[in-house]
C-alpha cells in the first residue's frame, strides 16, 4: 500500500478534513489576492505536508509545515492583512496570539533551548501553556498529541479565515483600490516578485565577487531583504534600493571570509586589544573586498602600509 493510503487508513477523520478545509481556504485567498492585486500570493510552499498518522510526529511536522507556509512563505501577505484588521473593522487579536504561539512551537521543536536564556525560558513556558489549553497537560502523553493537533489544525484554519475575511472586506472598503495597491506594493519587495537570485548574480558581478554561494546568501538573507525592502517608501526606486542591499550582503559575506583575524592584526601593526583593531580590521576588508584572491601574509602587508600611511596623515608626518 501506497504511503498516502497508510496514512488515510490510521490518520483521523477528523484532523484529514481539517487539513482538508485548510486546502480550501488556501485556494480561496489566493484567489483573491490575484484578484486584488495581480500578484501572488506567496511563495510556493516547499516544506513538506504533514504526516498524521502518528499524531506525536504528527504535530511536529504539521507544525513545521503552518510556519514554513504562513510565516515564511505567505510571510509578507499575511503580515499586511492582519495589519489592516484595525482599518477594515475586525478584530485579528487571536489571530496574533496563534502566530506568536506557532513560533515558539517551531522553535520548541526545531532548536536548542538554553536553560539559562531569558527568551528560551520563555518559549518554553509560552509551549508548556499552549499545551495545557490545548490537552490538559504542560507536558502531553501518548493519548493527548491527537487534540493538541487538532488544535494546532484548528487555529491555524480559524488564522486563514480571518485573512480571508479581512482580504474581502478590503475588497469591499471605500478605499479598496488603495488598500489593494498597498498590498501589491508589500508584495512588489519580496522574492514573490522580486528575483532576488538575479539581483545578487548582477551585483556580484559589479563587484567583481567570484567563488561566493549566491543561492546559499540569497537563502540566508531573504527575510532581512523582505523585512527591510516592505519599508522602502513607494516612491523611492525599488530596484536600486535591492542593489544597495545585495552589494552590502556581498560585501558582508566578503568579510566573513578574510584570512586575518584580530591576533594577526595586533601583531603585524603591533596594537594593543581596544578599538584600533577593530578599525585595522575594517581596513583589511575593505583591501579585501577590491582584492578577495589575496592570501594572508599579502594582506596582512598590504594592510601595514595603509596603516602606516594612515597613522602617518594623522600625526601630520
Amino acid at each position: 500500500m501506497s504511503g498516502v493510503g497508510r496514512q488515510l487508513a490510521v490518520a483521523s477523520p477528523g484532523l484529514l478534513v481539517i487539513l482538508g478545509a485548510l486546502d480550501s481556504r488556501k485556494a480561496e485567498l489566493e484567489l483573491l489576492c490575484d484578484a486584488l492585486t495581480s500578484c501572488r500570493v506567496g511563495n510556493p510552499v516547499t516544506a513538506p505536508r504533514p504526516d498524521l498518522s502518528s499524531p506525536q510526529h504528527g504535530f511536529v511536522t504539521t507544525t513545521i509545515w503552518l510556519s514554513s507556509w504562513l510565516d515564511e512563505a505567505w510571510g509578507a501577505s499575511l503580515k499586511y492583512l492582519l495589519a489592516q484588521a484595525g482599518r477594515v473593522g475586525m478584530d485579528a487579536e487571536e489571530a496574533g496570539r496563534f502566530k506568536h504561539a506557532l513560533g515558539r512551537l517551531r522553535t520548541f521543536f526545531a532548536h536548542n533551548l538554553d536553560p539559562g536564556s531569558t527568551r528560551d525560558r520563555a518559549t518554553r513556558d509560552t509551549c508548556y501553556t499552549w499545551f495545557k489549553e490545548a490537552c490538559g497537560s504542560r507536558v502531553p502523553g501518548p493519548t493527548q498529541w491527537e487534540p493538541c493537533l487538532a488544535k494546532l489544525l484548528e487555529s491555524a484554519l480559524s488564522y486563514l479565515e480571518v485573512a480571508i475575511d479581512i482580504a474581502r472586506a478590503v475588497e469591499q472598503h471605500p478605499d479598496s483600490v488603495s488598500l489593494a495597491n498597498q498590498w501589491r506594493d508589500r508584495l512588489s519587495r519580496t522574492d514573490v516578485v522580486v528575483d532576488y537570485l538575479e539581483s545578487l548574480q548582477r551585483a556580484a558581478g559589479d563587484l567583481g565577487c567570484e567563488g561566493l554561494d549566491l543561492v546559499q546568501i540569497r537563502d540566508r538573507y531573504r527575510k532581512r531583504w523582505s523585512d527591510a525592502l516592505s519599508l522602502v517608501p513607494a516612491t523611492a526606486d525599488l530596484e536600486e534600493e535591492t542593489s544597495r542591499h545585495m552589494e552590502t550582503a556581498l560585501l558582508a559575506e566578503i568579510g566573513r571570509r578574510l584570512p586575518i583575524t584580530a591576533a594577526d592584526v595586533m601583531e603585524g601593526l603591533r596594537l594593543q586589544p581596544g578599538e584600533k583593531v577593530a578599525v585595522a580590521l575594517r581596513l583589511g576588508q575593505v583591501i579585501y573586498s577590491l582584492h578577495p584572491n589575496l592570501d594572508r601574509s599579502t594582506l596582512l602587508a598590504l594592510l601595514a602600509d595603509f596603516w602606516g600611511a594612515r597613522s602617518g596623515v594623522a600625526t601630520g608626518a
